[in-house]
């Protein structure tokens, strides 16, 4: 399975593109194929909750998804975020 699509948050502000893939774990791994500059925060994966196994994706914890409607939504939760932390430095794990 391989889904692309496009994320605007709620503020209308900023867009996030991602591509979805299944792993060989049973896991849906989000990539960020495009996001917003962070604006000089640290961009380290702990601060951005961002992996790397030569593309970016998306840090879903110890329970990442295994279908594809879960891991659009968690990737929409962490694009809101995200934008929050570029307004506000707040963590982005932070709820």
């Amino acid at each position: 399975m391989a889904y692309k699509g496009t994320y605007r948050t709620k503020s209308g502000q900023n867009y996030f593109g991602f591509s979805y893939e299944s792993q060989p774990s049973g896991e849906v791994r989000a990539y960020i194929e495009s996001q917003p500059s962070y604006q000089g925060r640290p961009t380290g994966g702990h601060d951005t909750h961002r992996y790397y196994d030569g593309r970016n994706y998306i840090c879903m914890g110890n329970c990442p998804p295994t279908n594809l409607s879960d891991a659009i939504a968690y990737s929409k939760a962490w694009a809101e975020r995200t934008e929050r932390y570029i307004r506000t430095g707040k963590e982005i794990n932070e709820g």
